[in-house]
């Protein structure tokens, strides 16, 4: 009866699909059926009565499938269980290896290894993930397309971004530096530069678009001069005002209009023009009901008085805030484990080594690398930009002498900054 049921057994195991493997304690192969000879490309009289080590260890791409056995063998867990890649010659499987001990009153005897060939399965799933992952970056890149257009002043920053990424890390290869990605990282850092300024979405084009100080105020300062002029005429006529008078008012708002004009586009405010501005903001003008009013209101000095750029305080605070909004929106994004940083990179793009930076005045180590190089590459392109309309392009000499002057004090990455300047990636 005990060998009728051996001879039933080992029918039935002959005839598994799945590939099955009986290993001694002693890492010796005591047997195999035909499924576990097929999907290993291997003989059983070639294994049986051998070493697993002196067939599998000779080829070093099947260290998983090895290690996978060994660990079964020393594991004190009943159950093991591993997806690996197994090599024979040229071809390259997906295995899912399951292994368990057969006992004897108690006692571990053998391990029993179940293989189950799961290539055309995985290879099955990568064709979807490779496809899901194409949807994925299509919908990205559309985003940030989105995001550039909808201001035409900035309408290629993140594509010049992402060109520069693309040959620094084509460089970290082609050098074997340590610092280079994996094909996975890549696909992230890279998602995290088309996403970056995604919190643009929220910031008003009257902030984003301003390309002078007064933005488009300027054209209402343009209006009330030519009411004060008006009014004026009309007390001219009435003979409330003298012509010298008028004349002599005339001169001197053309010649406020001519100062407000120039500075409005200029790049930068000393202070001699910083003290009229403070002198045109006491001016004031009599409107027909009789109340005084400002030639320029509140708003429009503040804007007047800006030192460098175009936004006051509070637009800078609007403007400064897409990068909040940008953790904010991809947080809601259910991304997978392998590009579970994404939002942080893109959302921390402003922080600074030296905890100058924004929103969260992160520094030294708290910043990861990756955070550092896209730092540095959107304060590159924002510098040597053509499409800027409240600075000229910057000369790539200029531009690297700001961003080692940063590096010196501390805000960039020394050594980041060292890679990606050797790198040549920023060249065109």
């Amino acid at each position: 009866m005990g060998k009728q049921n051996e001879f039933i057994q080992k029918s039935i195991i002959n005839d598994m699909s799945e590939g099955v493997m009986i290993i001694g304690l002693d890492g010796i192969v005591q047997y195999m059926n035909p499924a576990a000879e097929m999907i290993l490309n291997i003989k059983e009289d070639e294994l049986t009565g051998k070493k697993i080590a002196s067939v599998f260890f000779m080829d070093s791409r099947n260290d998983a499938f090895n290690q996978t056995i060994l660990d079964a063998i020393s594991t004190p867990s009943h159950v093991h269980y591993n997806l690996i890649s197994y090599f024979s010659g040229d071809d390259e499987k997906t295995i899912y290896v399951m292994s368990s001990f057969l006992k004897s009153n108690e006692r571990k005897i053998a391990l029993i290894v179940i293989l189950n060939d799961m290539t055309s399965i995985a290879a099955m799933r990568k064709r979807y993930t490779d496809k899901m992952m194409g949807l994925l970056d299509s919908l990205v890149q559309a985003l940030s397309v989105a995001i550039d257009e909808r201001s035409h002043y900035n309408a290629r920053h993140t594509q010049n971004m992402v060109g520069m990424a693309e040959k620094f890390l084509t460089w970290l290869d082609n050098t074997r530096n340590p610092w280079r990605f994996s094909e996975t990282k890549k696909r992230a850092f890279l998602m995290s530069v088309w996403l970056h300024d995604v919190g643009k979405l929220s910031v008003p084009l009257t902030v984003m678009d301003k390309a002078t100080r007064l933005g488009d105020a300027v054209g209402r300062i343009d209006d009330r001069f030519r009411h004060i002029h008006l009014l004026d005429r009309i007390s001219l006529l009435e003979g409330e005002i003298s012509q010298e008078d008028f004349d002599t008012r005339e001169k001197d708002r053309e010649r406020w209009l001519s100062f407000i004009h120039r500075i409005n586009t200029s790049e930068f405010l000393p202070d001699e023009d910083a003290a009229r501005v403070r002198e045109l903001s006491e001016l004031r003008y009599r409107e027909e009901d009789g109340t005084d009013a400002p030639f320029v209101t509140p708003h429009e000095v503040s804007c007047l008085l800006i030192r460098k750029g175009t936004l006051t305080d509070e637009e800078r605070a609007v403007m400064q805030n897409h990068v909040v909004v940008t953790k904010k929106i991809l947080n809601r994004v259910n991304f997978p484990d392998d590009y579970e940083m994404i939002p942080e990179w893109a959302g921390s793009h402003h922080e600074l080594k030296n905890g100058r930076g924004y929103p969260d005045h992160k520094q030294g180590d708290q910043i990861p690398k990756e955070v550092c190089l896209l730092t540095i590459l959107d304060i590159y392109e924002a510098l040597t930009a053509k499409d800027r309309p409240y600075k000229k392009p910057m000369p790539p000499e200029k531009a690297w002498s700001i961003l080692h002057s940063m590096a010196d004090e501390g805000s960039l990455d020394s050594e980041v900054l060292e890679l990606f300047e050797k790198s040549g990636a920023w060249k065109p």
